[in-house]
């Protein structure tokens, strides 16, 4: 991607969402966007608020399609006063996730609230959320927090694939401007079978520093054969679990955009992706971009 030329905002009128809209015109103040949509999708009329309106009328269920095209009209009005940035609103009727993805493929970036939610286990994204990370569909923002100036600090996460270029190149688009953490975190799984087997700790140590001294020395091709600027690029190589890693680093340097990629296309390398992914965008503080 050389451009950013279109973004779709999906907003269900929360707090995140309207600071994903806002991000978006942010975003075009920095890019040559050209057009921008603000979609809202009423539930289906087999589900949620047409399933508890029985007996209510045509009519009626026009006026609340009306009523929220009237709120969705006066949020783009709103940021189109804050920043001049004039949003498109789009009201549709189905599915969310499906429709969210079916009016996405015209867009170059989909940008939504996180839709962070407290549950017995802990911090979780919400339902859409989910279901669009799974899906096919352009670039994913998910914003977390209330857009104060364009990004400054960002983390993108490498494993030197051609999946990783295009974060980077992406990166290079959405934040011009911003000291970018190159991050590779490796996993040492031969480490832990090292132990099962009670090898020395001497051997093991060894094992660790060749591992990492390959991971060195194949980010400083990647980076050289992107072609980046080693000004505005800080790279780090770190072993362990990817998700806790990435997460410490973010919390120390005070990142405001963390960018990751679908690398594997094995259905197990797929719901690592998945379980780290979702892990990121639940416990960090900034937003994220999930590249597809």
């Amino acid at each position: 991607m050389t451009r950013i030329l279109s973004i779709l905002a999906a907003t269900n009128f929360s707090l995140e969402a309207r600071h994903a809209a806002e991000r978006v015109a942010m975003l075009a103040k920095k890019t040559a966007i050209e057009r921008g949509t603000l979609l809202h999708v009423l539930e289906n009329p087999q589900t949620n608020l047409w399933k508890r309106s029985i007996g209510v009328s045509e009519k009626d269920r026009q006026d609340i399609i009306d009523d929220v095209s009237h709120s969705l009209t006066q949020l783009a009005e709103d940021i189109r006063k804050n920043t001049a940035f004039i949003l498109e609103p789009q009201v549709r009727v189905g599915n969310p996730a499906d429709v969210i993805v079916q009016v996405a493929e015209n867009f170059d970036l989909l940008v939504i609230g996180a839709g962070i939610q407290q549950s017995a286990r802990g911090l979780t994204i919400g339902p859409t959320s989910r279901r669009l990370l799974r899906k096919n569909r352009p670039p994913l923002l998910l914003v977390k927090r209330k857009p104060d100036m364009a990004y400054k600090r960002v983390l993108v996460a490498v494993d030197f694939s051609e999946k990783s270029r295009e974060a980077l190149s992406l990166c290079g688009l959405i934040a011009p401007e911003a000291l970018i953490y190159t991050v590779h975190i490796f996993e040492t799984v031969l480490e832990r079978k090292m132990l099962s087997a009670g090898l020395r700790e001497e051997t093991i140590k060894k094992y660790r520093v060749r591992t990492h001294l390959e991971a060195e020395a194949q980010m400083t091709r990647f980076m050289e054969s992107a072609g980046l600027d080693n000004r505005r690029h800080i790279r780090f190589i770190e072993s362990g679990h990817a998700a806790k890693k990435l997460l410490e680093i973010t919390n120390k340097w005070g990142h405001d955009l963390i960018i990751v990629g679908r690398h594997g296309k094995s259905r197990i390398e797929q719901l690592l992706f998945g379980s780290v992914t979702k892990h990121l965008i639940a416990r960090s503080q900034c937003d994220v971009l999930v590249m597809e």
